[in-house]
């Protein structure tokens, strides 16, 4: 019988059994939904036994917040306030919004989005949990750097939680609803450089302090 210890302390073998687990259940819950997906689907897709899925994640429920967890850490980790501090204005919001658009115009991205969205009802628990570590800790990264930049005379913003929020909403604007309703799959490398470039310098325009135009 395979054993499971605490997360950090798994050996290769049961890391690449979780993994296994969860890429199975990112395929059954993407092609049938949470409600419709079983830990049948999982287990035939993966490989794994029942009695270590659920030693590993306690049922459902767990292994879809696991999943979750999963991909905020892959697809919005990885932002660090280091890495734009030291940069201009311009040059560190075009970088985060690069990484920001790439993330949720991708497949993967869109994917979780859709099953964040039809679960939120009904798992809310799993669903907050995934904003905190994902959307919601970007834009509060965002936050705190924009307000730094106040502080420092760069920018003239008198609300930084809203002004993030304003930025991401104009990254995604154009083309979000068009992506989760599946009406295009994603974005090409050109498409999201020009739409990065264009939100920065609106964005720019409006909250660029005099001195620094």
């Amino acid at each position: 019988m395979e054993q499971v210890v605490a997360d950090g302390c798994e050996s290769p073998r049961m890391q690449a059994r979780r993994q296994a687990f969860l890429e199975a259940a990112a395929e059954a819950f993407a092609e049938k939904g949470y409600a419709a997906a079983t830990l049948d689907d999982v287990i035939a897709r993966s490989g794994g036994s029942r009695q270590t899925l659920y030693a590993m994640f306690g049922g459902k429920q767990g292994l879809f917040a696991a999943l979750l967890a999963e991909k905020c850490r892959r697809i919005f980790g990885g932002m660090t306030m280091e890495q734009v501090l030291a940069q201009p204005v311009d040059e560190a919001l075009i970088g985060i919004g690069t990484r920001f658009l790439k993330v949720v115009t991708s497949r993967e991205g869109i994917a979780v989005q859709r099953l964040v969205m039809a679960e939120a009802q009904r798992i809310p628990d799993v669903v907050d949990t995934f904003w905190k570590q994902g959307p919601g800790r970007n834009r509060m990264l965002l936050a705190r750097y924009l307000a730094l930049q106040a502080e420092r005379g760069v920018l003239r913003i008198p609300d930084p939680q809203i002004a993030a929020g304003s930025f991401w909403g104009m990254l995604q604007g154009p083309f979000q609803m068009e992506l989760l309703l599946g009406l295009r799959e994603s974005l090409t490398e050109t498409e999201i450089e020009t739409v990065v470039r264009d939100v920065v310098a609106r964005f720019l325009n409006g909250c660029l302090a005099e001195s620094h135009r």
